[in-house]
């Protein structure tokens, strides 16, 4: 899944646990490991991998790095924006951004493993491997999907909560 779509969910997350951030990170961190089992699309990535076996180490700084980031960081931002502006009504943004955050937190842990091959994060890696969908979708229906998920999980979430 995209950085939005886990950020989506886990504003969700807070938007109906605002009371209780320790449970909303929790939840959301856990949140990211059961959506990636769902086949998805994932955006191809051209300098950094977060695959099984993946040696970020050597990267150069040069144009594919700097397209990953600004790819990267324009996900994840709009992610943030999104879970903010979707959830603020009944929920205090520090623990929306914190929801979001937690529910994204997995996929930036794997590139630190590839970096530093240290417990937790071999596990972790090793477990979000295992947990992750082999079934993958083209762009096209994959990008639908996700907006379709995302949608739901907001829907579902405001109609839920009084």
């Amino acid at each position: 899944m995209i950085l939005s779509t886990h950020a989506i969910v886990g504003g969700a997350i807070a938007y109906m646990l605002p009371s209780h951030p320790i449970v909303v990170a929790v939840t959301g961190f856990a949140s990211h490991f059961v959506i990636d089992a769902i086949p998805h699309w994932d955006y191809p990535l051209q300098a950094i991998s977060v695959r099984k076996n993946a040696d970020n180490r050597l990267l150069k700084a040069d144009r594919r790095l700097w397209m990953d980031l600004l790819t990267i960081a324009t996900d994840a931002s709009t992610g943030f924006a999104l879970a903010i502006l979707l959830f603020y009504q009944s929920a205090p943004i520090w623990v929306i951004a914190l929801g979001a955050a937690a529910g994204m937190l997995p996929d930036p842990l794997q590139f630190v493993h590839s970096l530093y091959r240290r417990e937790p994060l071999v596990t972790l890696q090793r477990f979000h491997v295992w947990i992750h969908t082999k079934r993958k979708m083209n762009w096209q229906i994959g990008v639908v999907s996700q907006a379709a998920f995302a949608a739901f999980v907001a829907a579902t979430a405001l109609v839920a909560k009084p």
